[in-house]
């Protein structure tokens, strides 16, 4: 076949004239290698967002796509379609660039997050001390994201395979034969992504080519930044990758991207244990009164060992709260009384239940009791709320290909078995996902050294404290590996996608600056004490068509699943 000609036709969530648009201009330019750096936006696809938030935005919100090599290395190769999303700036008379986004995952889509920022960030009062500067960042900056490859709004990515496991925990699920059944699983899981031709284009590198690519086609001098999460991954990954075209660049609730993947998830079970610990059972120790649940946390802990099984794959790993767990444990109790139990029968039974003499406790119990019963029937690896925002394809496709994973089978086997005993509040996602990557059949990508950040400009690192997602022990790590980077964090915050979630002065501050004038924190590491959100704040008058307070709630629940 002309490599001239070559097209990778898959589906596509935008209308087929931008495909052949996207299919042309690669063509003209294949026999040189040189991607042609075109764009075609147009209004949002109902399929791409939702209709309601094109009816709040209006013409602002604008979806495009443009055409990527599949290996910018290897041209002939062929092509494909990498979807973009884009807010514009409000007062275009004023315009001074584009701030680029990266919501997380990996596997997250931009379409599911950058709708809310637009208009959490447009509806700001200028006047506000806080939200001030969102106000006038969405006035002047084109709010931009690439959507990763894989995903819906440009060429779709699939592991051609049900899911494996079928949302059961291996660190609950310890018998030899479920045991085989995991490592059978996840190699047919594996086999079956390597199935798809983008198999091996689906990465950080591939993503952050595409993120300079469309940095160049918008004739941005400079990218400026904004990641959450993995998207920190992403946004050191750049800098160190295109150092002399790195803007402001701003690390929310940062990955240990001085590390790998294999890294970051062995560390979760530690760290999800000692945030179970701090935040849910020595308050809740501490006021046995209230909770019930006595002064001993051997006692509380062998109790979580000893709920039953769907009980235990369910709920453990959630409990973030001293109500979250005095929730679980009751509950587990009448699961064991019950034999097995439906969501509808746990209901059923809260009703009129006095979880604490504390009336408001009890309220808080019960509203967490609500929350937890309809996970019984399903576990909490089987979630559908995060499949939802999580495409599982792309995030394998990136975690298990971006770098090493070195463990052995037998090595996760001991680490399941560890977990299972020493850490009954954390989950067995790290035995899961290192089975299925250390069957992954192709090799780790290239990735650039840290070193090269020293040639780039400064970034800016925010970080809760108790971050249950991306513990503060790995973004340190990360910090440390960063030569120019500077740190702030919310002492006492339990969170996960800081900028815009809560009233904390020191993160809003210290990122409206560092986007809006480039001011950074006057010392490398600072911070003060987490200021939650209050319930209502100004906005301008938007014809009531979305309720703020609850934008604001869902934004904050989502990034915390990324």
């Amino acid at each position: 076949m002309n490599a001239s000609f070559v097209c990778v036709r898959r589906r596509h969530t935008l209308l087929g004239i931008f495909l052949v648009a996207a299919c042309t201009s690669v063509a003209s330019d294949a026999s040189t290698g040189t991607m042609l750096t075109t764009m075609t936006w147009g209004p949002c696809a109902p399929e791409l967002v939702d209709p309601h938030w094109s009816a709040v935005l209006g013409e602002r919100l604008e979806c495009g796509i443009m055409p990527a090599w599949l290996d910018a290395d290897a041209p002939e190769r062929g092509a494909l379609t990498v979807g973009l999303v884009r807010f514009k700036a409000g007062e275009t008379s004023q315009r001074q660039g584009s701030i680029f986004f990266n919501f997380g995952g990996p596997g997250g889509n931009p379409l599911d997050f950058m709708p809310s920022i637009a208009y959490l960030w447009s509806t700001r009062s200028a006047n506000h001390p806080l939200d001030g500067d969102k106000r006038r960042l969405a006035d002047r900056y084109d709010l931009v994201a690439v959507i990763p490859r894989g995903l819906r709004g440009g060429t779709r990515f699939a592991c051609h395979v049900a899911e494996s496991q079928d949302g059961h925990d291996p660190t609950v699920d310890l018998a030899d034969w479920n045991w085989v059944g995991y490592v059978r699983e996840s190699r047919a899981y594996a086999t079956g992504c390597a199935v798809d031709p983008l198999f091996a284009h689906v990465g950080t590198l591939q993503h952050v080519r595409d993120m300079e690519q469309a940095r160049i086609a918008l004739h941005e001098p400079v990218l400026n930044f904004l990641g959450f999460s993995y998207g920190t991954w992403v946004g050191a990954f750049y800098s160190a990758s295109y150092p002399a075209h790195a803007g402001r660049i701003v690390l929310d609730s940062a990955m240990n991207y001085a590390g790998s993947f294999e890294d970051q998830v062995a560390e979760e079970p530690y760290e999800r244990q000692a945030l179970f610990a701090q935040t849910a059972l020595r308050p809740a120790l501490a006021k046995p009164t209230v909770y019930g649940l006595g002064t001993d946390a051997g006692t509380v802990l062998e109790r979580m060992r000893n709920m039953p099984h769907r009980a235990r794959e369910a709920w453990p790993s959630l409990i973030d709260t001293p109500e979250d767990l005095v929730a679980a444990l009751t509950m587990a109790d009448w699961v064991r009384e019950d034999g097995e139990s439906t969501g509808e029968r746990l209901i059923a039974r809260m009703k009129g239940y006095r979880f604490s003499k504390d009336p408001v406790v009890d309220g808080q119990i019960h509203d967490a009791a609500r929350a937890f019963a309809p996970l019984i029937e399903r576990g909490r690896i089987n979630d559908p709320e995060t499949a939802a925002l999580v495409d599982l394809s792309v995030y394998h496709a990136v975690a298990c290909g971006d770098t090493p994973w070195l463990k052995s089978a037998k090595a996760l086997r001991n680490m399941a078995n560890e977990i299972g005993d020493r850490y009954p509040a954390s989950h067995g996602v790290p035995v899961t996902l290192g089975l299925t990557c250390l069957h992954w059949p192709s090799p780790p990508r290239w990735r650039p050294s840290l070193t090269a950040l020293a040639e780039a400009p400064p970034m800016l690192m925010v970080q809760a404290e108790f971050d249950p997602a991306t513990p503060t022990s790995g973004a340190m790590r990360a910090f440390n590996a960063s030569p120019n980077a500077y740190m702030v964090l919310a002492h006492g915050m339990t969170g996960h996608g800081l900028f815009g979630t809560s009233a904390t002065p020191c993160i809003e501050r210290a990122v409206g600056r560092f986007l809006l004038e480039g001011e950074l924190p006057s010392q490398r590491m600072s911070g003060c004490n987490f200021v939650p959100s209050p319930p209502t704040r100004h906005v301008r008058d938007t014809g009531e068509l979305t309720d703020e307070q609850s934008v604001r709630d869902e934004l904050q629940h989502r990034l915390r699943k990324m």
